[in-house]
């Protein structure tokens, strides 16, 4: 999964997390969901981060 595709499940599951109405169970559901893309998210700045240093190197 790329970075942009992460980021924007992200944002769908914080618009869903905002609805009065889910269940307890959804809601952990996407929690656990939202921190795999965030570790998602992090391992592909952290890979971005590295190119860059070999960049200026």
């Amino acid at each position: 999964m790329t970075f942009e595709e992460a980021l924007k499940r992200l944002n769908e599951i914080s618009g869903l997390m905002e609805n009065p109405d889910i269940t307890l169970k959804n809601a952990v559901e996407l929690y656990s969901e939202a921190n795999k893309l965030v570790d998602i998210c992090n391992k592909n700045i952290q890979e971005a981060r590295i190119s860059l240093e070999k960049i200026e190197e």
